[in-house]
């Protein structure tokens, strides 16, 4: 598929998902929303990908939404459907799927945040399943200073993320954080020297791509059950996944890989 506000590549199973408006720090439009998603889509459906890496061209990883873009394109919108009325893109097309996407896909995914992050370009983070950030980057949920509010489901992750109390905090007052600041509170796992958050990224994602891909799939899901969940509900499905995977061919793959001391080789395994 051809995009043309962002880059997707593959290379060695990981699938990298690149923001290209450099120019503009990647800023966000309603189209670049529409492409993530179709990009994200295209990789869960892409049985040789087994991880996909989120990031952005340039100086900066997304420094909002582009204000002067988004207005041009409901403009666009309007003369459109005066001349030939027609519907809007369907809410699953567009990047207010992206949440429930990111957590319902098979696939594990990385953010690698390098420059700013501001607005949307951090909330688009929060469902990804582990945040890398470069040593001088700069994020901020800066909604509050703009008269606008936050969004993806960002008063749902941020909470859970950092806390009630951070959250509120990082929210009210739209205030910017550095890299360290960012670690210390949880919002990521890891802070990567300058330049090379995406590095990092990779790296993570070839460990990930070592693993099982029933295990990397099942464990996801009991993770995201288990923040809403019930201990019992937790241990419920565990046990249910356990079963599964302990009965599967990956998981008899993996052990003979082991015990020869090889690399798993899912070539193997009849899908």
């Amino acid at each position: 598929m051809h995009y043309e506000t962002l880059t997707y590549e593959i290379d060695r199973e990981i699938a990298t998902v690149t923001l290209n408006r450099p120019d503009k720090l990647n800023a966000f439009t309603m189209k670049m929303g529409r492409e993530i998603v179709a990009a994200f889509r295209e990789a869960d459906r892409d049985p040789d990908v087994r991880c996909v890496i989120l990031t952005g061209a340039g100086r900066a990883f997304c420094a909002g939404l582009d204000l002067a873009a988004v207005a041009e394109e409901s403009k666009e919108a309007e003369r459109s459907a005066a001349h030939r009325p027609q519907s809007p893109p369907p809410t699953d097309q567009t990047m207010l799927a992206f949440p429930h996407l990111v957590r319902a896909m098979r696939k594990p995914s990385i953010a690698a945040i390098n420059g700013y992050a501001l607005g949307v370009g951090i909330t688009m983070c929060l469902p990804c399943d582990i945040r890398v950030i470069a040593e001088d980057a700069q994020v901020g949920f800066i909604f509050a200073r703009v008269g606008l509010m936050a969004e993806l489901g960002s008063t749902y992750f941020l909470p859970r993320l950092v806390g009630a109390s951070r959250a509120a905090e990082m929210m009210l007052t739209g205030r910017r954080y550095k890299a360290q600041e960012c670690l210390a509170m949880g919002l990521v796992s890891t802070v990567a020297p300058t330049g090379q958050a995406l590095s990092k990224a990779q790296a993570i994602a070839a460990e990930i791509a070592e693993g099982s891909p029933m295990s990397v799939e099942l464990t996801r899901q009991a993770l995201f059950q288990g923040l809403d969940g019930t201990l019992d509900h937790a241990m419920t499905f565990e046990n249910f996944a356990l079963e599964k995977c302990s009965r599967s061919a990956e998981h008899k793959e993996y052990v003979s890989a082991f015990i020869e001391k090889r690399k798993p080789d899912l070539s193997r395994i009849r899908r």
